[in-house]
């Protein structure tokens, strides 16, 4: 949700109007949306669409994969196809809102660094990366999933007050952040994977991580976060502007 907090912050008035016309409500709203309803027959392909494949060097995602019913950026390319350049405008209602409700949790999920699949001599399959707390067994996924509220610094803060102490960047590197191309998007997503593997080893009890091992685990999610939600945001700016 505080992803998309943070791309609904920083909406164009023409994005945010169409944004509310179709959603009737806010993006954070249904950011989840996606995990409530996966399992629904009706919405089967949407669980694929919550993580990307890389490419066999590991560098990128494959463009390849999910067009339209595999990973996430062929979803991405697939939606973009679809609406943008005015093309929602021929579309109905309920097309360009279920549109928009899928990528207000997969953009921000695509720059989770554990939402990334690398072939097995690169990285393990996550269901064989565990983390040990006290003795029990800990989700690798889990973990890094719920990573913004570790040690304590941010349980029980709503997404708004996340967004408030990650969302600090300049307008210039903002628009850094929103250049490029969905390849180079791609690269830099892909480059966070490999760096969360490095800050947390399968294996790690993370009773015994320090201080500053904590504090480049929650750079990493924050710098994921708001990546994410500014993007989000550039996606829907691109799409709906007059």
């Amino acid at each position: 949700g505080t992803a998309a907090y943070i791309a609904d912050q920083h909406l164009t008035p023409e994005a945010k109007a169409k944004c509310n016309y179709y959603l009737k409500h806010t993006l954070p709203y249904y950011a989840s949306w996606m995990d409530a309803y996966r399992g629904a027959k009706a919405f089967k392909y949407v669980n694929s669409t919550h993580s990307g494949k890389t490419t066999a060097d590991g560098n990128t995602f494959d463009f390849e994969q999910g067009k339209p019913a595999g990973g996430v950026m062929g979803h991405l390319v697939s939606a973009l196809a679809e609406l943008g350049d005015g093309k929602y405008k021929n579309l109905p209602d309920s097309v360009v809102r279920q549109r928009l409700i899928n990528m207000a949790h997969y953009v921000p999920d695509m720059h989770c660094p554990v939402h990334i699949v690398f072939p097995e001599d690169i990285h393990p399959k996550q269901k064989n990366m565990q983390l040990h707390n006290n003795g029990k067994s800990v989700s690798y996924h889990s973990f890094w999933d719920t990573s913004l509220g570790h040690d304590g610094r941010q349980q029980k803060w709503s997404y708004e007050k996340i967004a408030a102490t990650i969302d600090t960047l300049s307008e210039e590197e903002i628009k850094a952040i929103q250049s490029g191309t969905l390849e180079d998007w791609s690269c830099d997503i892909v480059e966070m994977g490999h760096l969360s593997r490095k800050l947390l080893p399968p294996g790690t009890d993370i009773n015994t991580l320090t201080k500053e091992q904590k504090d480049e685990i929650f750079k990493l999610v924050s710098k994921a976060t708001i990546i994410g939600g500014y993007r989000l945001a550039h996606i829907l700016n691109t799409i709906f502007a007059e």
